[in-house]
């Protein structure tokens, strides 16, 4: 059931016997050379059509495109609310909600930055006598299948947009990492703000654009990827959630604070 295809009296009817909402989070943000910017808005959104065929009484709020990304901000079309914007976005979208019956409140996040700010709104929304839960897709198919595992753009992510629209994924763009030691080669770039010295980790934080030519990172070599993958990921996030936002939605509500 989405919410911007009802009319008003079908969402009074829904409240009238329900209170949970899901609700889909993503970002505009680089994902490597051969990623498009949506990828982490395409791949909430395919999970709500997969959600919705098992649980198709499950009221569905439209998604919020852009997230907080401020690492990324130098890559063209990196669009950044910042973590502020987003929490207050998220509640008040919530606060709306809650006016008409919302309790439960499902945020699938397809971003790993939103998580500091939709967290913060969870939280105020449990002192007002909420149940938040954050189900972020990518963090979920590790659980399911430990071998899924993935870093940002890579075969992971990529698996999931050749699964969605093969044409998302520009082929003839996929390269390796392209990191650059800007530090120097005694503090070999890693990961994202992350440089190593005699074997630890070190955080320092910088402009990604700093030390990626290309932007994906990890260990999951965007050659990899497949579609067949992709739909192996997705189904499996969906049907874990089909059966967990039930469970979800039984579970009591808090006091207010």
């Amino acid at each position: 059931m989405r919410l911007e295809r009802s009319t008003w009296p079908q969402v009074r009817s829904y409240f009238a016997e329900h209170d949970t909402v899901l609700l889909l989070f993503g970002s505009i943000e680089q994902h490597g050379r051969h990623n498009p910017l949506g990828t982490d808005l395409f791949a909430p959104l395919k999970l709500a059509d997969l959600i919705e065929e098992r649980l198709p009484d499950l009221l569905i709020a439209p998604a919020l495109p852009f997230g907080s990304t401020p690492r990324f901000a130098e890559f063209p079309g990196t669009v950044d609310l910042g973590d502020e914007l987003l929490r207050q976005v998220a509640l008040r979208v919530c606060e709306s909600l809650m006016s008409h019956g919302a309790r439960h409140f499902v945020l699938l996040n397809g971003h790993g930055g939103n998580s500091k700010a939709l967290g913060a709104a969870q939280l105020e929304l449990a002192r007002r006598g909420c149940r938040c839960a954050e189900l972020d897709w990518w963090r979920m198919v590790r659980d399911i299948r430990p071998e899924w595992a993935g870093g940002h753009g890579g075969a992971q992510e990529t698996s999931a947009n050749l699964c969605i629209d093969p044409s998302l994924v520009d082929t003839g763009a996929l390269a390796g990492e392209g990191l650059v030691d800007d530090l120097g080669p005694e503090l070999p770039t890693t990961y994202f703000d992350t440089v190593r010295f005699k074997g630890v980790d070190v955080c320092v934080p910088r402009p990604t654009s700093e030390y990626a030519e290309n932007g994906w990172m990890g260990d999951d070599n965007p050659r990899e990827a497949s579609a067949e993958w992709g739909r192996q990921m997705l189904s499996a996030v969906a049907d874990w959630a089909a059966e967990f936002i039930p469970a979800f939605a039984r579970t009591p509500l808090p006091k207010p604070a």
